[in-house]
């Protein structure tokens, strides 16, 4: 039975990256030393078919068999996928998560092959803090205070999400990694992109020095200038001063967000504690949880 190694995300933790380096023609070849292809189309035409939030057999009945019945007659014996729009995890105020959705997607459209399932995550406050940097350049209005409160925070309890996954394709089946490097570092591998490399069974060492920033967020010191552009600007006005600031203003990798209150960051880890502590202590194995405990 052929493999799919599916990274479906978490959004936020170098997915962006993951899809620019992947689309290099060198790791192509790379992939096939290891008899496996990874097709960035698929990756564009899977993104087309997003949103959704419940399983309909007939919106994705043409499409596997159109685009994932071919695969099984591939050379390849292995293939990977990455679409971090099927996780299925929702920060918007009210909502649920649609994991169980997405499982129930990939389970069908992936029928007949053997699925891994690698899910990058990173520490729930820098967590919220990246995601709001990134909504702020796209037309996002509340301050972080308004917006960390109406986070619905359940949503994003790491294990339960692993556990749906494990749920549909078995827990053995389900890798989950950090996003963070001094979390990998202390594990014996250099970044995230060197841990889902070893994830899909990339054994070759691939020393990429100078990582390109992709998707970059915002300096703190512009956060506000853009909040009160989204306010006062036309949608096209604050969008591409969201994009000069993108370009010339960024936040350097090492630099804190800045936005989190450290009573509000004590909170939130306090909060996430024992759902950290199982995480780490079922899928989470090899790492030291003390970063994610605070």
């Amino acid at each position: 039975m052929k493999t799919i190694h599916f990274h479906v995300g978490s959004g936020r933790c170098g997915s962006t990256l993951i899809q620019a380096l992947f689309n290099e023609p060198a790791m192509h070849q790379v992939f096939a030393r290891a008899s496996l292809q990874y097709d960035p189309h698929l990756y564009l035409v899977m993104g087309k078919m997003t949103p959704f939030n419940r399983f309909v057999e007939s919106k994705w009945r043409d499409f596997r068999k159109d685009r994932f019945a071919p695969l099984k007659t591939s050379n390849s014996d292995r293939f990977f996928l990455t679409q971090e729009n099927y996780f299925g995890v929702n920060w918007e105020k009210g909502s649920s998560n649609t994991c169980e959705a997405s499982c129930k997607v990939i389970k069908y459209l992936t029928d007949g092959f053997h699925v891994r399932i690698v899910i990058l995550i990173r520490r729930q406050d820098t967590y919220f803090e990246s995601l709001y940097n990134q909504l702020i350049k796209r037309q996002e209005t509340r301050d972080f205070p308004t917006f960390l409160k109406e986070m619905p925070l359940r949503n994003f309890d790491w294990a339960a999400v692993a556990d749906v996954y494990a749920k549909h394709f078995g827990h053995d089946n389900v890798t989950v990694l950090p996003f963070e490097r001094k979390v990998l570092n202390a594990a014996g591998m250099k970044d995230f992109i060197d841990a889902v490399l070893a994830a899909i069974g990339i054994t070759q060492k691939i020393n990429f020095e100078n990582l390109p920033v992709v998707n970059p967020s915002l300096a703190p010191r512009v956060i506000e200038v853009q909040r009160l552009a989204n306010k006062l600007l036309s949608e096209l006005e604050s969008h591409n001063l969201a994009n000069w600031f993108e370009q010339h203003i960024q936040k350097r990798p090492d630099e804190p967000h800045m936005l989190m209150s450290g009573k509000d960051r004590k909170r939130l880890l306090k909060f996430y504690r024992k759902s950290n502590e199982r995480l780490f202590a079922e899928y989470l194995t090899r790492f030291d949880p003390a970063y994610y405990l605070g």
